[in-house]
């Protein structure tokens, strides 16, 4: 059995600053200081004594400053228990974005990035990316389209730190009484809060939510949840997102390129919108068959409970869940909520950190160090092949009042070669305390995948580490890792975390593989509708985005439902993920093909190694393509991505 091992606390290990309102204050301050200095450092270097070590790597070591102050105050705006913190992390990001924008349209500093002479492929990649993030803040642009558009970057950070907001403080509950709860698992009743005249009372964070909508037998009672869990972000955000939009619009037109999206996805893999489009309409023809045939198998289950034809048995957005449960229990025999007992949540951390200590070749050992609140966990990351401490890792599990809702990594500190950084990285999720669903088992091991990308990153440059890839890449190792919470040479070796807990046999991995596999078409129907979405929105001709979204849901076989507002609550596009969320489904592609590499096994460690060598440490020295095609020895296969939204 491999346990997480506690050591003592040892001299030079960086750790996250637990900072106050004020402190964050004057952190942001300091930093912002001290990198403007060593800036104009570099902006003084004469012309013809430009060097890789004048500007590159003086350039590396004023990005450490910024990083080492906002990478903390990043995850802490989302996290920290005091609101006083939070706001003053706002306006500190602020600040940070202002300054990006401002440092990226320096024309001396371009003009000494640009003069370089590089010789290594690091320095070539880190030389490339520094003058294309100076393009697109606008340096090359006429005076004032460049400060228009620092007018409009400015205000950008500020609505999509405004739209996190209104969804992370936004306390609804709703009132259940007991008979709406009917059919949910008694440790959910036992769990949840009751008004004093014992009714139930609930939010949407995924441990309340996710189980109601899945057990509860009142239709109506989920229809009036699944109402409130779309408007969660309250009807400010529909306006922040349409004055996000109309401003990403005007970027374009100061670029004079017909869309925001032609903007951004030249940057990334897919190069330009024509090939989203057209990837987008290749999975429409896949997706919308298997979407369907779902739909009517549920359909089948809601007809035979209530007793009525199958075509009176209509699939509403609030019953998918509810029947799919039900599809599961029937024919697979997997109930969700049972689950829990087969994957209790504090064990299954052991067994994610065991499989990943087998697969990349590290050791997690735990270390006390200051933390933001009593239930988050620090671990070093060691490397198990010579005993150095590479990174370490904050896993921050559990909801609680004012925290981020939902799963994610933050890239708190990334490595550098160059400087003998190490890189840190945190895990945040909601998840329930005694145990956990196998999608969330899945949705644990997809997160960890960011978080290895982050601490298993081996760089150069500080802004090659971890997760800095192109964003229509940066999934795929996450949505790869996510496969080992599917097959049993992996999940065999939970039962050595969990003495006492159910055994997994092959018997049960075949179920849950199946009942996985169920529900593909609908589930890919949700993605390509988001990614279409996001798309119209970065498009040329963008509407109001509650209208788009309307109309666009309409067309799907589900439909849309009056008075919600879901676009309000998308803050993947209010954020980074703009005329890029398409690559969830591109990176799904490159994610399943890297699995096949495995074969059938998983725990293969040579594999693992090659992995992690080959693609996790390099971080984005090398363009993605590249990296990926060095790992599978071939150009990238679609052939499983599609097998698996039909079900196969």
């Amino acid at each position: 059995m491999t346990e997480i091992l506690t050591r003592p606390e040892t001299t030079g290990r960086p750790t996250i600053p637990i900072l106050n309102a004020d402190e964050v204050t004057s952190t942001s301050s300091a930093a912002l200081s001290e990198a403007r200095k060593r800036l104009a450092a570099i902006e003084a270097v004469p012309l013809d004594r430009v060097t890789v070590a004048n500007v590159l790597d003086a350039w590396d070591m004023a990005a450490v400053v910024i990083e080492d102050a906002f990478g903390p105050i990043s995850l802490l705006n989302s996290v920290h228990t005091e609101k006083s913190v939070r706001d003053s992390a706002d306006i500190a990001l602020i600040e940070e974005s202002n300054f990006i924008t401002e440092l990226f349209q320096n024309e001396a500093l371009f003009e000494r990035v640009r003069r370089v002479s590089v010789t290594t492929s690091a320095e070539k990649q880190l030389q490339k990316d520094l003058l294309e993030s100076f393009e697109d803040s606008g340096v090359s642009l006429p005076r004032a389209k460049r400060e228009r558009f620092k007018e409009i970057s400015e205000r950008l950070t500020e609505l999509s730190q405004e739209f996190a907001r209104n969804i992370r403080e936004n306390t609804t509950q709703l009132t259940l009484t007991p008979q709406e709860c009917a059919g949910l698992p008694q440790t959910w009743l036992d769990r949840v809060e009751r008004d004093a005249d014992g009714n139930y009372v609930v939010g949407f964070d995924y441990p309340d939510y996710v189980p109601f909508m899945a057990n509860a037998h009142d239709e109506l009672a989920r229809k009036r949840c699944y109402i409130g869990y779309t408007n969660r972000g309250t009807p400010r955000n529909l306006a922040v997102l349409d004055d996000i939009v109309t401003l990403r619009r005007e970027i374009a037109g100061l670029y004079e390129v017909p869309s925001y999206a032609h903007y951004v996805t030249k940057r990334h893999m897919v190069e330009n919108p024509a090939k989203v489009l057209a990837f987008l309409d290749e999975v429409r023809n896949v997706v919308t068959e298997a979407e369907i045939a779902d739909l009517e198998q549920l359909s089948a289950v809601k007809a035979k409970i209530k007793g009525i034809p199958a075509s009176d048995a209509k699939i509403n957005r609030w019953d998918m869940l509810y029947y799919r449960e039900r599809l599961r229990e029937e024919r697979f025999a997997i109930d969700q909520e049972a689950l829990r007992t087969y994957f209790p949540t504090k064990p299954c951390i052991e067994w994610m950190l065991d499989i990943s200590q087998r697969l990349y070749g590290v050791r997690f050992e735990r270390a006390e160090v200051p933390v933001w609140h009593e239930d988050v966990i620090y671990l070093d990351v060691i490397d198990a092949h010579g005993g150095k401490r590479i990174g370490g890792i904050y896993l921050d599990l559990y909801p609680r009042d004012g925290k981020y809702k939902h799963a994610a990594a933050w890239p708190v500190r990334g490595v550098s070669r160059k400087q003998k950084r190490q890189a840190i990285s945190a895990l945040v999720t909601n998840f329930d305390r005694q145990g956990l669903t196998h999608d969330e088992l899945e949705t644990l091991l997809h997160e960890f995948g960011h978080v290895l990308h982050g601490v298993l990153s081996n760089t150069e440059y500080n802004q090659h580490s971890g997760t800095s890839v192109e964003r229509d890449f940066v999934e795929a190792p996450s949505q790869m890792f996510e496969e080992w919470a599917s097959r049993l040479e992996s999940l065999s070796l939970l039962r050595e975390h969990c003495p006492g807990c159910p055994p997994i046999d092959a018997s049960l991995v075949g179920r849950l593989t199946a009942a996985a596999k169920f529900g593909a078409g609908i589930d890919y129907g949700r993605q390509l509708l988001y990614a279409s979405f996001d798309m119209s929105l970065s498009g040329d001709t963008p509407g109001r985005s509650l209208e788009v979204w309307d109309a666009m849901e309409s067309a799907t076989p589900m439909g849309y439902v009056d008075g919600t507002a879901f676009p309000g609550t998308f803050e993947h596009i209010a954020s980074g993920y703009a005329a890029g969320y398409y690559g969830y489904m591109w990176a799904k592609v490159i994610a399943l093909d890297l699995v096949s590499v495995f074969g059938t096994d998983l725990m293969n460690s040579a594999i693992g190694r090659r992995l992690r060598d080959t693609i996790l440490s390099r971080g984005s020295e090398e363009p993605a393509r590249e990296l990926v095609e060095k790992f599978l020895g071939r150009p990238v296969s679609s052939a499983a991505f599609f097998a698996r939204i039909r079900g196969a």
